[in-house]
């Protein structure tokens, strides 16, 4: 195991509230809708937490074969699009 790998280990047992961040801004970070600044805070974390990144992987494997095998998109209806907005307005933890 690299220095590295053990460096990071050990940071992510140290601020493991790191990782809560990270899953909350997956979605975000995958489809590159971050900020410059947020996204390279993230790919820091990447590099140091080894499991977040294997997270992160199978995140956007399991997008690309969604992609792959799903019939295709259909546009969401605005109603739905709506009460979508308004739970997630009114769970401020799930964003």
């Amino acid at each position: 195991m690299s220095m590295k790998r053990i460096v990071g280990f050990f940071s992510h047992l140290l601020h493991p509230c790191d990782c809560g961040r990270t899953k909350k801004l997956l979605y975000e970070f995958v489809e590159g809708d971050l900020n410059s600044e947020t996204s390279h805070r993230l790919e820091k974390h990447l590099g140091d937490c080894p499991s977040c990144l294997e997270y992160v992987k199978s995140y956007r494997r399991t997008i690309e074969l969604t992609h792959c095998h799903c019939l295709p998109e259909k546009p969401m209806p605005d109603a739905l699009k709506q009460k979508l907005h308004e739970f997630i307005e009114q769970n401020p933890d799930l964003k």
